[in-house]
């Protein structure tokens, strides 16, 4: 198949289909046209295309029950098209033309890849394209899938995915979290809310759809489950065996009230004020720093419980000491300390279960394991937000003092789900400091959410990769995607459209389906 170089319009290239191109080809799709005389090449992606009929036809022949004349049904593709990769040799600081009357052709994976730009180590995705709420896989001349591959660099300026239930959003995050635990070696921590979506994910994934098995064939890989695989579950939650999860993986937690970060207990608290917040962390490192004097180490949450409550009944004025070990007294308004009580004897489970495991970052930063948190069910989210913020401050402080080499991915799975709390947001606005400082720490951060709203304020604009599967269009155009809304909502599940980081060209992908984790009805 070909096409003819008509000339340039409003920057772009106009082309039509020779005779013997017998259909449309979709916008997003790769040509590249040869200039044998100077050795130049253009890779051009298709902006615009539609069908046209040269002769311009009467209908009055088929309306009077005439047959149609062959030439009278003929049928040409008109193509508007960018230039998006030009290579030639010149050096007079001029560009080259592209002649009329040149030959285009569909463009070969190795001419997709100079056009995307990317590099060669990352996972890799499917080219796609949209027209006429069609979505299909970009195809060379011989039909070979067209893939790209996604820059490694982009986990660590931060990624959202955004999508319906069920467009795709959670496998595509699967995919992604095995890649960073297989080939770059890393560590992922995933914060489960949502049934078992994370859960299986060391059992290999299961399907008969032949097209997803000819996809798994072009790349080169099978489905298989992630070797090193732990679910953490806080110890006063039972997990749900019944859907097939595996218990050899899965081990109880608790908090350890000797260890933990006294910031991180902000998370415990609701309904209290922002300066009320701020005095607790110091109330309690006071406590604890007394108890590690006093007791050698040995003291329990209840023990401060009860500190805290004789505290109220002696006139509300507790000690407290900053984290530079600066000592002060507060006083703590009646009301607020109602409140506090009222959070500490909800928390009273979550802390020093006697069969359960404290963890740490040691537990979290360890090449090619995966680490998931099952926060989903009663008081989960609340459990969830104190320990995230207690591993997050101790993974961030590993890595600023070089304890770990190791890369680290953390995925918040369904955000809207998890940023529903008070302590939640607490814990999700200590993100905030990683995602900027993520590049140089080597720490990534992936949101997956069903509305981009959801993302803590401030974040979105130190996210550098944002991909959409069909969710709501003006949300992603909002973020700066060229989507119309009957492009949005003809996308199928596994489609999205995408803003990928030092990647602009990729516009239409698809993810494979991840290799472990997700079964297929039969």
């Amino acid at each position: 198949m070909e096409w003819i170089v008509l000339g340039e319009k409003n920057g772009k290239i106009r082309l039509v289909s020779k005779n013997n191109t017998n259909g449309i080809l979709p916008k997003g799709s790769y040509l590249t046209i040869e200039l044998t005389s100077t050795g130049s090449k253009f890779i051009l992606r298709v902006d615009d295309t539609e069908q046209s009929e040269p002769y311009s036809p009467s209908p009055l022949i088929v309306d009077m029950d005439l047959s149609p004349l062959k030439q009278d049904q003929m049928c040409q593709n008109i193509i508007s098209a960018y230039r998006v990769r030009d290579i030639y040799n010149r050096s007079d600081g001029l560009i080259d033309f592209i002649p009329p009357q040149s030959i285009a052709r569909r463009s070969t994976q190795a001419e997709v890849d100079l056009a995307l730009g990317g590099g060669t180590s990352g996972p890799k995705v499917f080219v796609a394209t949209l027209h006429s709420s069609q979505n299909q896989l970009l195809k060379d001349e011989s039909g070979k899938h067209i893939t790209a591959t996604l820059p490694v660099d982009m986990f660590f300026h931060q990624v959202l995915v955004c999508g319906k239930t069920g467009s795709g959003k959670t496998v595509a995050t699967k995919y992604l979290a095995q890649y960073f635990t297989e080939s770059l070696e890393g560590a992922v921590l995933a914060i489960n809310v949502k049934d078992v979506d994370f859960l299986k994910m060391d059992c290999p994934s299961r399907t008969t759809n032949p097209a997803v098995v000819e996809e798994w064939e072009t790349l080169g890989e099978h489905p298989r489950g992630v070797e090193n695989y732990t679910i953490y579950y806080p110890a006063n939650i039972a997990i749900d065996t019944t859907q097939k999860v595996t218990p050899e993986v899965c081990q109880k937690i608790t908090l350890d009230v000797t260890r933990i970060e006294p910031e991180a207990l902000t998370g415990l608290l609701e309904g209290i004020s922002d300066t009320a917040s701020m005095n607790f962390p110091n109330i309690f490192r006071h406590w604890q720093e007394e108890q590690r004097s006093n007791k050698n180490g040995k003291f329990t949450f209840g023990e401060f419980v009860l500190y805290f409550s004789e505290g109220v009944e002696n006139g509300r004025e507790f000690p407290t000491m900053n984290s530079r070990g600066d000592s002060s007294f507060v006083t703590l308004h009646k009301g607020t300390c109602d409140n506090i009580i009222r959070n500490l004897d909800y928390a009273l489970d979550f802390f020093d279960n006697k069969d359960a495991k404290c963890i740490d970052e040691t537990d979290i930063l360890v090449p090619n394991k995966m680490s998931i948190i099952n926060v989903a069910g009663n008081k989960g989210i609340q459990f969830g937000s104190i320990l995230l913020r207690d591993l997050l401050h101790r993974i961030v402080d590993a890595k600023d003092k070089q304890r770990s080499r190791t890369n680290m991915l953390i995925i918040i799975d369904e955000v809207h789900q998890f940023y529903n709390t008070d302590s939640s947001r607490e814990a999700l606005g200590d993100l905030d400091t990683i995602c900027r400082t993520g590049r140089s720490k080597k720490i990534g951060v992936i949101f997956s959410s069903q509305n981009p709203t959801d993302i803590p304020r401030g974040l979105a604009n130190v996210i550098n990769t944002k991909i959409f599967f069909k969710s709501d269009a003006n949300s992603a155009k909002s973020l700066g995607l060229r989507v119309t809304d009957d492009e949005m909502e003809s996308l199928r599940k596994g489609f999205a459209v995408a803003s990928i980081h030092e990647l602009s060209q990729l516009k239409v992908l698809k993810f494979p389906l991840s290799y472990s984790g997700v079964f297929e009805k039969e």
